[in-house]
Parts: structure tokens; C-alpha cells; sequence
């Protein structure tokens, strides 16, 4: 408990401090500082750098504002601006609903870290609105705008949010706590690792982690659509959820169908981070050769085959079925209609799941 208070101090005293330096500077000089940050990756949802405030190591990233956003009746508006349709939440691609959404979702989990109400998530030490360039490859992905607009139904609502960024000429730009690691790295690097708190495996400690920020997440009515394993950091003790570039909050401005979709995606993250660990980290510990598909079938049918880490097969035991369920759904999304029907009744969480799950 002890470290647990030390490390919660340490945090927030760096983050006052990275807090008030940055406040302090002009739009100007900011921009001075974002401009010789050194580049960090760039994407669909913005463009990152990492910089350093008084040898204090700072995340940024730089999200495109768009001129409707920037209109004086919507500026920190969370509405769905663009009239986008409710499937392009999914993490296939999207760029977000917008700027301000995201920048709401970092306001909410600072606040929920500063009230120690759950740490696993990266501080938010600053924000500013800077004058910027439009981002240059966020559609390469897709081959442009006309390819994305494509796999995202051709729908004009898309094309006009993703041409709005092509146009923009505003940032806003967060200045975020530094975490060194994401998740699939670290877990790679750490496979055969006892866990980070003393029991049981790093594989437990992870999927535990991760079904805990999920369940605090829905407990408070927000869910991330996009807690893959890079957007899921580490600094080695704890899992910090991050990038909320496509994060839907019952606190936002939502129509009524927006507040249906949200309702039936309660448990989304619960299901889509436990189905991104399995594939993604926990079936690289079984033999070369390993149909992922093949197993996950065997097991939900009560045939899972001899010789698979008791850790590992306590995790399948709880995720198999809604993995193979979670990845039919998103296949259907990749290749045909983008208005499938989201699995929620299969994907319901039992009450000894919401039970089992309830944030400490």
C-alpha cells in the first residue's frame, strides 16, 4: 500500500508540475516546443511526438480540428457534428467523431486518476488549440479519402468529416503523462515473467488488469471501441487505457440512437480486450502451427486439447466462446456491410460477470 501511495504522489506532483510550465507558455512558444518534439507515429487519429518539460518525459499528440468543430456554437461540443453513422465507432479505420469528444474522455479519466478512483489511465497534463497543418497520410491506410470513404459503405457523412480534415488548419493538442510501454511489447518482452504484483502469471495479471479497467469504464458509462494492444500502455506495474479518439461516454451530447448503440456496447471493451489478448499474446505461448480458430472452437465446445498452461486455460475457459463470437462479428464488418447487427445478446455480460468484474 505504501508503494501504491508513493507511486500516486510521485504522479501527480510531476504532472503539477508539467501542468504549470505548460500553462505558462504562449500559444507561440508552444508551438515552438510541439514543433521540435520528435516525431512518435502518426495516423488515422492524429500525429504524436514525445518531448521532455524539465526532464519530465511529455506525450503529445495532435488532433485535427476540423472548421466545424471550431465554430463558436460547437467548440467543446460532444455532439455527433458530422451526423456520422453509429458503426463508424468500430476501430476498422475510423478517424472519431471528433476532436472534443476525445478531449472530454481525457477531462474524465485525469479527474478519475487525480480522485484515485481508478490510476489506469495516462494523466492529461495540458491542452491548447494550435494553428496547424492539415495531416498529410491519414487515409493512405485505404489507399485516400475515396478508398475509405468506400470501406466505410460510401457513406457521405464519412467523406465529409475525412475531406473536413483534409482541410483543417487547427490542432488541439494534448500534452499527455509519458507511459513507456504499450502492452503488446512489454508483454512480448515479459512472457515468461511472474506477474508484476507477486501472484500468478503475467498472462492472469494482464487479462485481471484489463477486465477491471473494462468494468470501470462501463460502470461509469463509457466504453473505448479501440483498446487494442498498442493503445493499451504500461510502465511495467500497471495498464493504463489511452488514445479515446473513438471513446463514447453516456456524459456526452448523444441523439437517441447514439444512447441505444452505447447501451448495447456496455461490455464491448471487456470482450474486445480479452479476444485482443488471447490472439494477440496469449496463443503465441503454444506451438508453432496452432490454428488460433481451431482452438478457440475446440475449447468453447468443451474439447480444448491437453497440455495448455493452467494460466492460459483459466483465460479461455472465461473468453473462448465471446472471442469466437467478437471475431465472427468483426470479420463480417471487414468484408460485407458495415450495418451488421452487433452481437449484443450473445455478448451480454452475465450478473456473475458484472459481479466478478466490479471495480475495487
Amino acid at each position: 500500500m505504501r508503494q501504491l501511495l508513493l507511486d500516486h504522489a510521485e504522479r501527480v506532483a510531476a504532472h503539477a508540475g508539467v501542468a504549470t510550465r505548460l500553462a505558462l507558455l504562449s500559444d507561440r512558444r508552444l508551438a515552438e516546443l510541439v514543433a521540435a518534439a520528435a516525431p512518435a507515429g502518426s495516423g488515422v487519429g492524429g500525429r504524436c511526438a514525445e518531448l521532455e518539460v524539465d526532464g519530465t518525459p511529455v506525450f503529445v499528440k495532435r488532433v485535427p480540428l476540423t472548421d466545424l468543430e471550431l465554430r463558436p456554437e460547437h467548440v467543446r461540443s460532444t455532439a455527433n457534428l458530422f451526423g456520422l453513422p453509429m458503426f463508424y465507432q468500430y476501430g476498422l479505420g475510423s478517424a472519431g467523431f471528433g476532436a472534443w469528444r476525445e478531449l472530454a474522455v481525457h477531462a474524465m479519466t485525469t479527474h478519475w486518476v487525480l480522485a484515485r478512483a481508478y490510476e489506469g489511465f495516462p494523466l492529461t497534463h495540458h491542452w491548447r488549440v494550435l494553428p496547424d497543418t492539415p495531416p498529410e497520410d491519414f487515409a493512405d491506410e485505404f489507399g485516400g479519402v475515396d478508398g475509405a470513404v468506400a470501406h466505410w459503405d460510401g457513406s457521405p457523412a464519412v467523406r465529409a468529416r475525412l475531406e473536413a480534415i483534409g482541410r483543417s488548419t487547427h490542432s488541439l493538442v494534448l500534452f499527455l503523462e509519458h507511459v513507456p510501454h504499450t502492452l503488446g511489447a512489454w508483454l512480448y518482452e515479459h512472457r515468461e515473467a511472474a506477474a508484476p504484483d507477486g501472484r500468478g502469471t503475467v498472462s492472469t495479471w494482464a487479462a485481471d488488469e484489463l477486465a477491471r479497467g473494462a468494468a470501470f469504464m462501463r460502470a461509469h458509462g463509457l466504453v473505448h471501441f479501440d483498446a487494442h494492444l498498442r493503445n493499451l500502455l504500461t510502465d511495467g506495474r500497471r495498464i493504463h487505457f489511452a488514445d479515446f479518439g473513438l471513446a463514447l461516454s453516456a456524459d456526452f451530447e448523444l441523439a437517441r440512437d447514439e444512447r441505444r448503440f452505447l447501451a448495447d456496447h456496455l461490455g464491448y471493451d471487456h470482450h474486445h480486450t480479452a479476444s485482443h489478448l488471447i490472439r494477440h499474446h496469449l496463443l503465441d505461448r503454444l506451438p508453432p502451427g496452432t490454428d488460433p480458430d481451431g482452438l478457440l472452437r475446440a475449447w468453447a465446445a468443451g474439447r480444448g486439447p491437453a497440455g495448455v498452461p493452467s494460466d492460459l486455460a483459466a483465460i479461455l475457459d472465461r473468453h473462448a466462446r465471446s472471442a469466437l463470437v467478437l471475431d465472427e462479428f468483426h470479420r463480417r464488418l471487414l468484408t460485407g456491410t458495415k450495418r451488421v447487427p452487433y452481437p449484443a445478446a450473445t455478448l451480454s455480460l452475465s450478473p456473475s460477470d458484472v459481479e466478478e468484474l466490479t471495480p475495487r
